[in-house]
């Protein structure tokens, strides 16, 4: 089954559109960023641990297990010096201390892995003692010897004290070199992705607007099409119904050539595959048109025409040319009932050849003389309602496609003249058949 498209909203006013506007790009914003606070909250989140317990003053490592060994040489010292102490509680001392030495030198040989004193060679030369020189002191029994026995494990673990400390500075900054580093990738990357979901969503967004503007196109294009249809489609049912009242032959074959004209306009103005190009972005299709010629099909019993004698040619789409005229003489009858006056003068050295259609309606006020010409803008206070405000704005966008401009005034006699002025030079024509 086929998805139903959704509605449309209706137009919001332009303060809502502005704060819509403005909470979906913080939305973006938040939505491009997200990424990157994800990756610094996830990896501090992970290294916090890490970090606490490298800090943490309790913290040890039990692979240089040489504080214990100094634990039990201290006690068998003491039971050198404590007259409560029986000889098998001293004898048990010893035992233990050397045990301790004995895994220490199968350690040396191979013969025993998990000895307590690793790295021992090291920790004697940065001490400068031998952990066998223990063994003597130990068997002597003697206080003075145990006390010498305690001196040279107090070294042996404050060098190995020393390694460790060294080891977990070393380790410390390692982790915060790690930390800055991912730190940095993540911000990195982050960005990075920030900046592609930005360029992702500013392209989306470019996108619905451009298909926007495409669909007011298509909606000013279909618009502006009705308005310029419904012209040729009056004249042709005036022209049918009065060939059916009339046995007139000169007339019926001056109905008959309306119609035929009105016909070819119908199929110039129904071209659906160009009406943006006939509208909105107007591609026009010049050529030498002769204005006195164009002036003379529209005349009419409302509309009489003043040419000059001679051809008045110019560069321009005779389609268009028409067109403009007949939304001006429009215009002119919708609010005149007396005859509508089109001149056509010459060309002069400031200007081209100008036409301009007279009406003695009731004018306009000097500040509507521009404002006309906006899409759907009508005169208010008007009774003439049924038009849709394009007749104007098509005429001048038709004209502005020729380089030619329409522009209204209020002349002294009262009424309104419209002026239609072509550019001084006209453009040389373009050979249908180059010459190879």
């Amino acid at each position: 089954m086929t998805p139903s498209t959704p509605t449309a909203d209706p137009a919001p006013t332009t303060t809502p559109r502005r704060l819509l506007g403005i909470l979906l790009c913080r939305q973006d914003l938040l939505l491009a960023l997200l990424p990157t606070l994800l990756s610094v909250a996830l990896l501090t989140v992970a290294f916090l641990p890490a970090f606490q317990s490298l800090n943490n003053p309790q913290t040890t490592w039990s692979g240089y297990n040489y504080q214990r060994f100094l634990n039990r040489v201290l006690q068998y010292a003491r039971t050198t010096t404590d007259p409560d102490a029986t000889p098998a509680q001293q004898t048990t001392k010893r035992y233990q201390v050397l045990s301790d030495i004995l895994a220490a030198n199968k350690q040396a040989t191979g013969d025993h892995p998990d000895s307590l004193f690793a790295e021992l060679p090291e920790r004697e030369r940065d001490a400068g003692v031998r952990l066998n020189d223990i063994v003597p002191l130990i068997r002597s029994g003697t206080p003075a010897d145990a006390e010498r026995a305690v001196r040279i494990a107090e070294q042996l673990n404050s060098a190995a004290h020393t390694h460790l400390t060294g080891v977990r500075d070393e380790l410390t900054r390692n982790l915060h070199f790690m930390q800055i580093t991912v730190l940095l990738a993540a911000l990195l990357s982050g960005s990075l992705g920030s900046a592609l979901i930005l360029r992702a969503l500013n392209t989306t967004r470019r996108e619905q607007n451009a298909r926007t503007a495409r669909d007011a196109q298509h909606r000013e294009a279909l618009g502006m099409a009705a308005h310029e249809l419904r012209r040729p489609l009056q004249a042709l049912l005036l022209s049918t119904d009065a060939l059916r009242g009339t046995d007139n032959p000169r007339l019926r074959e001056h109905l008959l050539r309306t119609i035929e004209d009105q016909a070819a306009q119908l199929a110039v103005r129904t071209d659906l595959e160009r009406l943006e190009l006939m509208y909105v972005n107007i591609e026009p299709r010049p050529e030498r048109t002769d204005l006195n010629a164009l002036l003379g099909r529209l005349e009419t019993e409302r509309v009489r025409t003043r040419r000059p004698p001679t051809p008045t040619h110019v560069h321009a789409d005779p389609n268009h040319l028409r067109q403009i005229l007949e939304n001006l003489i429009e215009n002119a009858q919708r609010y005149s009932q007396d005859l509508i006056l089109i001149t056509l003068d010459g060309p002069t050295p400031e200007r081209g050849p100008m036409i301009r259609v007279l009406d003695n309606g009731p004018g306009l006020p000097h500040d509507l003389l521009e404002r006309v010409f906006d899409v759907g803008y009508r005169k208010p206070g008007t009774p003439h309602r049924e038009g849709q405000g394009l007749g104007l704005p098509v005429a001048r966008r038709l004209a502005r496609a020729s380089h030619a401009e329409i522009t209204l005034h209020s002349p002294e006699g009262g009424g309104l003249e419209a002026r239609v002025t072509f550019p001084t030079s006209e453009p040389p024509p373009t050979p249908e058949h180059p010459t190879p």
